[in-house]
């Protein structure tokens, strides 16, 4: 995750999706058994009986499921077969990690029906110390299980039946505060606040907070603590008819039910100022998302093999319901305010909440053939037409004042949101809401995607053994949709178009002692779905927002080698170099004047694209002004990465030994949000660095299986990300690489 839930944010080639929210689709699709999963709760997939995994990258559209503009990654589990098979393995390591991993695959009928059941449970305590609480947080607690069952109706018909359950149940990923001192004059949550903050805290600001914690050490924050949890549950159905000689029938009918929350102290200090939660209150409620997907292809080949195609349909619905998020403030009280003007034990309180009601549609036809034109000349051309219609209802409620306290007063001075309390007791913190302004929305999206690509199989002579040079063109497209607006109200964003274009090589050489695996690629985006904190001039609060960068590209040269030296030692380098280039972007920026800065720059009118909105006294103001954000960099692409790995099979009359060390390497990582925290350069990372090593003793008859590992040898602790929302702030939070880890496991195999 790019903050403190513990979703997947997936990024491949520099494409991905930072906002979770269900308005948003991610620009990488991930897929289990042929199955989209749409949603990133629940999508860190604890998988353990896999046939395959397939990274797909570039845009993915004239296959298979839901078009993507950044690739897919496609998790292939084992289908029940007719052996008796089973496994059982064990792992344990520092910070009490505790795995337990099974799998069992039974015939129940001959040549008719067998099934299988896969069951994973993953727990570790956390590594970051809360002084706020005295937790330790980002553990892990995860449960998922996998149960199938085959069944062969026909000697033509084969039937596969998938449910699938996945549980998370921990605590935030925590992150520390980290202070961004030029920003704090016109950091304008911080002006407004400060005023209760110093008062409620011995004339201590949320500066001196942030300040705290920062000069702790790497992994011990001080910070109000949170929690994640999603449940997911999934049901398919794939039915593979092949009704002809040379032509068969797939049907994918795919279900998944997820339901998730989370606590996120989004401002990394430990008093309670901007937090978001789906529990702190009961009108709050977890995401419900339903998704159903139908898929048919046709498979076929004609001209003996000469001519291979494909042709199907794929339609997918989407709701989310009773979305409850408090965007701002504490949910629950802030604590008490000793010295408040005028009496002693004053409590304050600031928050709404909204509710996203979230009904997605969407349905393709695609069509992709590869023709033999020679033996060694392979033509391929693909096409899909895909339309989507994304509906978003926002509502948006603020504390019922009759509920709230018996003599709770508005104050004047700050804004509408905020409540006054003299004593604990005159606080309801079970207090009701009121619907304070509502909206709703539908959009539609449809693209045409063409693919085009040309292969040109290397015939076996001298040093190769086989290969194929190709290059490509292909289109991808992601839907426009709705967003919270500057107004308080929806915005709508436009779809997401991308052209790539990609050469490369494929090869085994000198008697399949060497693998090498190269491509360059350029990938030339329209309208790329950034996020960006839009301000609410209504409750005078920040929220996300979906917004278009109008032109930006990548394009990079991607290696992977394997090498074998010697018969039983087997070397790997992988290196990527990358580029990318945001060419038009324009967002807006949200900033604190005083009355000074409003004379000596603003007077008599504000330049053209700025808004001003009084919100504290009338010789202050917010301005929210356009600016040109093209020269940044695009988040979290490495300009340069490189992974190189050594392992050795030595054989023994006890079996098999490999011993395993791998090294990666990433460079020039942006990790940053809003304008302030670019320019600053802190979340910006020059080097990640990560050793990893492991033993594995592998018995005679591959039956049992023990193994000693470790990863971030050298503990390096780098910044992978973080939420900081320095423009409104001053400061913003930090999220360091997982530490040294080690352990070992035991598995036995029947």
């Amino acid at each position: 995750g790019n903050g403190n839930a513990g979703v997947a944010n997936i990024y491949i080639r520099g494409v991905g999706q930072r906002n979770t929210e269900p308005n948003l689709d991610s620009g990488v699709g991930i897929y289990l058994d042929g199955v989209y999963i749409s949603r990133a709760d629940g999508a860190l997939l604890d998988v353990n009986d896999l046939q395959s995994v397939q990274v797909l990258r570039g845009p993915q559209g004239t296959l298979f499921g839901k078009n993507t503009t950044g690739g897919a990654l496609v998790f292939t589990t084992n289908r029940p077969g007719p052996e008796f098979e089973s496994s059982v393995l064990v792992r344990g390591g520092n910070y009490k990690r505790r795995d337990a991993e099974a799998m069992i695959n039974i015939p129940l009928i001959d040549d008719t029906l067998y099934t299988r059941l896969s069951m994973v449970a993953k727990k570790r305590d956390g590594y970051v110390h809360n002084l706020f609480d005295g937790q330790d947080y980002n553990d892990e607690d995860r449960l998922s299980a996998v149960w199938q069952l085959r069944w062969l109706p026909h000697d033509d018909v084969v039937v596969d039946f998938n449910t699938n359950y996945g549980k998370t149940a921990q605590q935030d990923h925590l992150q520390k505060c980290i202070e961004v001192p030029e920003a704090a004059a016109t950091a304008w949550q911080d002006r407004t606040t400060n005023v209760y903050v110093r008062r409620a805290n011995n004339n201590k600001s949320i500066i001196d907070f942030c300040r705290e914690s920062q000069a702790l050490d790497t992994y011990t924050v001080d910070s109000t603590g949170g929690q994640y949890n999603a449940e997911n549950r999934g049901f398919s159905t794939t039915i593979d008819w092949a009704f002809a000689d040379n032509i068969s029938l797939k049907s994918v009918t795919g279900w998944r039910g997820t339901r998730a929350g989370q606590d996120d102290p989004l401002d990394a200090i430990s008093i309670p100022l901007l937090t978001r939660s789906n529990y702190a209150h009961p009108f709050a409620d977890e995401r419900d998302t339903d998704q159903y997907s139908q898929e048919f292809q046709l498979v076929g080949d004609a001209f003996e093999n000469r001519l291979r195609w494909v042709g199907g349909l794929y339609g997918f619905r989407e709701t989310t319901d009773s979305t409850t998020i408090n965007k701002v403030g504490p949910f629950q009280f802030i604590d008490a305010i000793p010295g408040f003007p005028a009496e002693p034990n004053r409590y304050f309180y600031n928050t709404t909440a909204s509710t996203l009601d979230v009904d997605n549609k969407a349905w393709s036809a695609f069509v992709q053939a590869d023709w033999s034109m020679t033996e060694q000349w392979v033509l391929t051309l693909g096409a899909r037409f895909t339309k989507e219609t994304r509906e978003l209802g926002l509502k948006v409620y603020e504390p019922d004042r009759s509920t709230l306290a018996l003599n709770g007063v508005v104050t004047n001075n700050v804004q509408q949101a905020i409540w006054i309390f003299s004593q604990p007791n005159d606080f309801n913190p079970n207090h009701g809401f009121v619907l304070d302004r509502r909206s709703k929305e539908s959009v539609n999206s449809s693209a045409w995607t063409p693919l085009v690509s040309l292969q040109y199989l290397i015939p076996q002579s001298g040093w190769v053994d086989n290969g194929t040079v190709y290059v490509t063109y292909s289109e991808g497209f992601r839907s426009g949709g709705l967003s919270e607006s500057p107004l308080g109200d929806l915005d709508q964003f436009e779809p997401e178009k991308v052209k790539n274009y990609e050469l490369g090589v494929k090869a085994d050489l000198f008697d399949r002692r060497v693998r090498l695996n190269l491509s360059g690629f350029y990938m030339d985006y329209t309208n790329r779905q950034l996020t960006t904190v839009a301000f609410d001039t209504i409750n005078f609060q920040p929220a996300g927002a979906t917004i278009n960068a109008k032109d930006s590209n990548i394009s990079g040269i991607e290696l992977e080698s394997q090498f074998m030296v010697l018969p039983d030692l087997e070397v790997g380098f992988n290196a990527t170099w990358s580029r990318g280039r945001i060419k038009e972007y324009t967002d807006t920026q949200i900033s604190w004047l005083t009355l000074e800065e409003k004379i000596a720059n603003w007077l008599p009118t504000p330049p053209p694209g700025c808004v001003q909105n009084f919100i504290v006294l009338p010789s202050n103001e917010i301005s929210i002004c356009e600016i040109d954000r093209s020269d940044e960099n695009l988040p979290r692409l490495p300009k340069r990465s490189f992974m190189l790995s050594a392992q050795y099979f030595l054989q023994t009359d006890f079996g098999t030994i490999i011993p395993r060390v791998q090294g990666s390497w990433k460079f020039d990582i942006e990790n940053c949000f809003d304008r302030r925290s670019c320019e600053s350069g802190i979340w910006f990372s020059d080097k990640q660095f990560n050793l990893d090593a492991r033993v594995t003793w592998l018995s005679q008859d591959s039956q049992w299986m023990f193994a000693v590992f470790g990863s971030n040898l050298t503990e390096e602790d780098y910044a992978i990300g973080g939420t900081p929302l320095v423009d409104a702030l001053g400061f913003g939070g930090q999220s360091y690489a997982v530490p040294k880890m080690y352990g070992a496991e035991l598995q036995y195999k029947y």
